[in-house]
């Protein structure tokens, strides 16, 4: 038996702010399109919303299968949508819902998605050489491939660096983990977390998330205590892990709700880090 460690990868080995920028011009240009505006004249619009859904993530939500499943001001993707849809509401334009949401979650993310820079946070290489021969895993939304490409790339720059390689890792990606999706009718497993601070609650009944880590650590012979979670939003990544009984790490950024760092603080098995090199000194590896 042995500790089982799984990361989130982007915006927990990557930037996502960063990498994020070449998308959000995009996405403003293709906004800019439908709402038979200009960049230059909705540009001051989408920073209004925006601020607005910064200053009160309990009321700007991701909304999957008609559920909150995360806080939107939380990641530059879901930012977006609660721009994008304040922009149309303002120019009155795209009005059917069913349209609206075929075109911004089909045709703008996905188009704009592909856009995105790889920018990785200081230390992800030095935190993945450590992990070799452990039980270490990436287990995120992302596409398998996209990630195992990512990898291959740091791995590419640590040989550069007279390094040995990191294709270990490659195989231990598990991609479109559907963290985000909650089955009401999942049974014994808690229904929600209530988090002072906030509202409506924090739906735990993932049952595909709960099923990998399960995996992952019976792999390893291990039970929920040997397990430790670290990722960049606490509602896809942590909420599952902790109420299990894992020890969590939050890369927290400017955007994460300040409920979510009183919860974690005050939690003997939670911790808040603003680096990833931070997070490699509490793993203590």
């Amino acid at each position: 038996m042995g500790r089982v460690l799984v990361f989130d990868f982007d915006g927990t080995f990557t930037d996502a702010e960063a990498e994020a920028l070449p998308y959000r011009r995009g996405s403003l240009e293709d906004i800019a399109l439908l709402a038979g505006s200009t960049v230059e004249e909705i540009t001051p619009l989408a920073h209004e919303i925006e601020a607005r859904v910064v200053a009160d993530p309990d009321a700007h939500g991701w909304v999957f299968g008609d559920l909150v499943v995360a806080p939107a001001a939380v990641d530059p993707y879901l930012r977006t949508m609660p721009v994008a849809r304040g922009i149309l509401d303002h120019f009155g334009a795209l009005k059917d819902p069913v349209d609206r949401e075929r075109v911004l979650d089909r045709i703008l993310y996905k188009y704009n998605y592909a856009k995105t820079n790889t920018v990785f946070r200081p230390g992800a290489r030095a935190l993945l050489q450590e992990l070799r021969g452990l039980h270490a895993w990436v287990v995120t939304n992302s596409h398998t491939g996209a990630v195992q490409g990512k990898i291959s790339q740091l791995s590419d720059e640590a040989v550069a660096a007279g390094e040995p390689d990191l294709q270990w890792m490659v195989p231990r990606v598990r991609g479109s983990a559907k963290k985000y999706v909650v089955e009401p009718d999942f049974d014994g497993f808690p229904e929600k977390l209530e988090l002072p601070g906030l509202a409506r609650p924090v739906l735990l009944r993932r049952r595909l998330y709960v099923e990998t880590l399960e995996a992952l650590c019976a792999e390893a012979g291990a039970d929920w205590s040997d397990l430790t979670v670290v990722g960049d939003i606490f509602e896809l990544d942590l909420a599952v892990p902790i109420t299990l009984g894992a020890r969590v790490i939050l890369l927290a950024s400017e955007h994460t709700p300040a409920y979510e760092l009183a919860y974690l603080d005050a939690h003997q098995r939670g911790h808040v880090v603003r680096s990833l090199r931070e997070a490699h000194a509490l793993l203590e590896l």
